[in-house]
């Protein structure tokens, strides 16, 4: 279905990759492993890898358990977090287990480059998939904000539907590209630095916009008598924008350094080591675990759900 992509390039990929492993067992791409990388860089991201997989995974099995259980958590915004937790649980399953298991294995001197290639292909599906569930977020909180008369038609369960398979697809398309394409300079410009630059930019002036929005609003209610509804519409609004800033915050702290570094990879600059190239996607990963956290810091009922369930499993017979 795609010319880029069949068992030979797979083959290819497996042996590219081994022959790396094979000439130097503490090689990164034919760069020695020193020391000083191993105990600054490695470790710490197997460690911290290693440890947070599980809490991420179970983290937001439970958000999203929440949200589908309980009716008042049903809200757009939150139905769009937990399409965002649902990436976030396979990076928790697969990409930080395997990327830990990897760097250990690359560590201790074994080559094993079909693990490798494994976790490249669940990590370079899962990163654009997350950076473009971020993007329907902060759309949502912009049509919520600036549009508020058409809301409910802009943003239904139909369109989610549409919205949401799409990150997907293009999730694998980026995947397939990034790692069976003919690394020539204008896919890799077109399928890998221009969407998430894109991305970004999008985020950026929505957040701009929605800012002078509130400000707007805010000075309404200071001024002038507005309905009751209106202003409980308004506050609700501003919390669940104050929430998607924080999911952004930590999100951009996590992702931003590793699109910087393929964006420059894009042009030709090599500015990172392969082996200091690993804190970058421990950060990166280690988004998924810092999530779920901020959901339920912000949201009561959703604190209230993850006590209880937590309540439950240490006291089932209570």
């Amino acid at each position: 279905m795609f010319p880029f992509f069949s068992t030979t390039m797979v083959n290819s990929r497996l042996t590219n990759i081994t022959s790396l492993n094979a000439s130097n067992p503490l090689t990164f791409k034919g760069e020695r492993q020193d020391v000083h990388a191993t105990i600054f860089w490695i470790i710490p991201s197997i460690i911290i890898n290693g440890i947070t997989c599980p809490f991420t995974f179970i983290l937001n099995v439970l958000v999203i358990a929440a949200v589908k259980r309980r009716p008042r958590l049903q809200t757009n915004a939150n139905i769009m977090l937990a399409c965002l937790a649902v990436t976030d649980v396979l990076t928790g399953l697969t990409a930080q287990p395997l990327y830990a298991s990897w760097m250990t294995l690359k560590t201790l001197g074994i080559s094993n480059s079909a693990l490798y290639l494994v976790y490249e292909l669940f990590f370079t599906t899962l990163a654009p998939c997350s950076f473009l569930h971020l993007a329907l977020v902060v759309l949502e909180r912009l049509v919520a904000i600036k549009f508020p008369f058409r809301y409910h038609y802009i943003v239904t369960m139909r369109n989610i539907k549409l919205a949401v398979p799409f990150c997907w697809v293009y999730g694998i398309l980026y995947c397939m590209v990034l790692q069976f394409g003919d690394n020539k300079f204008m896919m890799y410009y077109i399928w890998v630095a221009l969407p998430f630059v894109s991305c970004f930019v999008f985020i950026i002036v929505s957040y701009l916009v929605l800012y002078f929005e509130t400000r707007r609003h805010q000075r309404r209610i200071k001024t002038q008598q507005l309905p009751r509804e209106d202003v409980e519409r308004y506050v609700t609004d501003n919390r669940a924008l104050k929430t998607t800033v924080y999911v952004v915050g930590s999100v951009s702290l996590c992702l931003v350094p590793m699109c910087l570094y393929y964006l420059l990879r894009a042009f030709g600059f090599h500015l990172v080591k392969e082996s200091n190239r690993a804190m970058l996607r421990t950060f990166l990963m280690l988004n998924s675990f810092l999530n779920p956290l901020i959901y339920c810091w912000r949201q009561k009922e959703m604190r209230q759900y993850l006590f209880k369930f937590s309540t439950q499993a240490v006291h089932p017979l209570d």
